[in-house]
C-alpha cells in the first residue's frame, strides 16, 4: 500500500468519525487478477498495465467508485459475442451510496476488439440505491467492436477526454430505456470517425461535445437527447441524410446545436447535393441549428426530411480556394 489521505464523515447526526481511506497497487499477472486482488471499498485500487499488452478472455469489471485502469494495450480479439471487454458499474453487495468517481478512471489504454463483441459499457443493473456507473475516460483508443463505447443506466454528470473511437460498427451508443442516466456528459477532443454508425443515441442522453469530431462515419449520428457540439464534423458525399433527429416519449426531442465556429464540409462534393436530404427528423419539436459555414450541405429537395425547424443552414457555400 502507498499513501494515504483522510476522510470525515457523519454518523448517527452527532459523531464524526475518522476513517484512513489507503490506495491499494494492485500487481498479478493478468488484469482480471490485478482487478481481483483490489481491496473492497473504500480503499482506492491502481490497475497499472505498466505499457504491457494482455488478450483479455473475458469482462473486465471495474468499480467506478474504487478503481483506476491504466497503461496498457488490451486485445479483446477472442471475446465472446455479445460479451463487453470493459463493464463499469458500482453493483454488487458491500457498495456504498455514492457519486464519488473523482479519483477514478480509464485512461491511456489503448482496446481492440472484435465485430461481434463490445467494448467499455457504463451500466448499473442496481436501482435500489444512489450508484453511479460513471467513470472519466482520458487518452483512450477503442476499436474493432460491435459498439465501441456504451452509456447505460446510472451514467451521467462525467466526460471523455482525448479519446478516440473507431472502425467499429456503432462508435458510440446509448441504451433505450436507461434510467437515472445521460445528464450532461462532456465530451472534450473525442474523434468519433471510421465507424459505420457514429453516434446511436437511443436513449435521449445530454451531450456536449468541445472541441471533437465527427469524421467519415458512414451515417454521422442519430440524436434523441439535447447535444450542443463545438468542433469539426466532415463526410463523404451521402446518398441517405447522415444526421437524423428523433423523439423520444416523455422527453425532449432530439436536437443539435452547433457553435458558430464549427465546420461542417462534405468533402468532394463541390459544394452540391448528393441526396435528396441532409438531415431527418419525426418531430416539429426537434431542432438543428449550423455554424456560419458549412460546405456541401445541402439537399437536392431541402435540407431537412420532416417538421423540425432548421437554423443557419448551408450559407454561400464554403469556398476552399
Amino acid at each position: 500500500m502507498t499513501g494515504y489521505f483522510l476522510k470525515v464523515f457523519a454518523v448517527s447526526n452527532a459523531i464524526p468519525a475518522v476513517f484512513l481511506i489507503f490506495a491499494s497497487h494492485a500487481d498479478a499477472a493478468d488484469p482480471a487478477r490485478m482487478i481481483a486482488a483490489c481491496p473492497a471499498w473504500p480503499v482506492h485500487c491502481e490497475i497499472d498495465l505498466k505499457g504491457q499488452v494482455y488478450k483479455i478472455p473475458h469482462t473486465l469489471h471495474l468499480n467506478p467508485l474504487t478503481m483506476r485502469l491504466t497503461n496498457g494495450v488490451l486485445d479483446a480479439s477472442g471475446l465472446p459475442d455479445g460479451e463487453p471487454a470493459i463493464l463499469v458499474s458500482s453493483d454488487g453487495a458491500g457498495q456504498p451510496e455514492s457519486y464519488d468517481t473523482a479519483a477514478s478512471s480509464i485512461d491511456h489504454i489503448v482496446l481492440t476488439g472484435q465485430p461481434k463483441a463490445d467494448g467499455i459499457v457504463l451500466d448499473n443493473r442496481n436501482d435500489d440505491n444512489i450508484r453511479t456507473a460513471a467513470m472519466t475516460l482520458e487518452n483512450v483508443s477503442i476499436s474493432g467492436f460491435r459498439r465501441g463505447l456504451t452509456f447505460g443506466s446510472h451514467a451521467y454528470v462525467f466526460g471523455l477526454s482525448h479519446v478516440q473511437i473507431h472502425n467499429n460498427a456503432t462508435g458510440l451508443y446509448t441504451t433505450p430505456n436507461a434510467v437515472d442516466a445521460g445528464e450532461r456528459i462532456t465530451l472534450e477532443d473525442v474523434n468519433v470517425f471510421n465507424n459505420t454508425l457514429g453516434v446511436d443515441d437511443e436513449a435521449g442522453m445530454e451531450l456536449d461535445w468541445l472541441g471533437s469530431r465527427l469524421d467519415y462515419n458512414a451515417m454521422t449520428a442519430i440524436i434523441s437527447g439535447l447535444w450542443s457540439f463545438d468542433g469539426h464534423i466532415e463526410i463523404a458525399p451521402p446518398h441517405t441524410p447522415p444526421i437524423r433527429l428523433h423523439a423520444l416519449v416523455g422527453q425532449p426531442a432530439g436536437a443539435l446545436f452547433m457553435t458558430a465556429g464549427s465546420f461542417v464540409i462534405v468533402s468532394q462534393s463541390d459544394g452540391k447535393a448528393s441526396s435528396d436530404y441532409w438531415v431527418q427528423s419525426d418531430s416539429p419539436y426537434s431542432a438543428i441549428q449550423f455554424p456560419a459555414h458549412t460546405y456541401g450541405v445541402r439537399g437536392k429537395i431541402a435540407v431537412m426530411d420532416g417538421p423540425a425547424p432548421v437554423y443557419g443552414p448551408a450559407l454561400p457555400a464554403f469556398n476552399p480556394n
